[in-house]
């Protein structure tokens, strides 16, 4: 019989890998996840297929996870967390401040009230960047912030406002 301590421990990873991706889909997450997982173990459940497109033949591929022990897979998401918990605990001082100022002064032209911009604030922001930069340069998270419209600064705002 398997143990069944196994559920909440995978939950719990995977809760906690997908709150620090909340914009992702959970099956993009598990996709994403199932794919990285292939990637790092020899291309393991990778399955190689041919389908008909009208009379010719074209290769495709899926992953299939069917056999994949639990164990397995609550020690990759296990690394994967701590990998994701390093990155957080990068050191802030990469991040210019000179760009979190150019922000809060984006924030505040579309009507942030200055009051608003709290040094727990400012704190969350630099948190923000930092996990933003893994995907985007800083320079490219200001410019996509130029870009916003007030509506959109103002969504931001309240999301970073409420970060972590």
């Amino acid at each position: 019989m398997r143990d069944s301590n196994r559920i909440k421990i995978i939950l719990t990873l995977l809760q906690q890998i997908w709150e620090h991706q909340p914009d992702v889909r959970f099956n993009q997450l598990i996709s994403n996840l199932q794919s990285l997982f292939s990637e790092e173990n020899n291309s393991y459940g990778l399955r190689e297929v041919y389908t008909k497109s009208f009379i010719d033949l074209e290769k495709t591929s899926y992953l299939d996870f069917f056999y994949l022990e639990d164990d397995k897979w609550a020690e990759f998401l296990t690394s994967y967390w701590l990998d994701i918990q390093n990155e957080i605990m990068l050191p802030r001082e990469e991040i210019d401040e000179a760009k979190i100022d150019e922000v809060i002064g984006l924030f505040m032209e579309a009507g942030i009230d200055n009051e608003q911009i709290t040094n727990p604030f400012k704190e969350n922001l630099k948190v923000f960047f930092v996990q933003e930069s893994k995907w985007l340069t800083v320079e490219a998270i200001v410019n996509l912030v130029r870009n916003f419209s007030q509506n959109e600064r103002r969504e931001l705002f309240e999301k970073v406002k409420s970060y972590i």
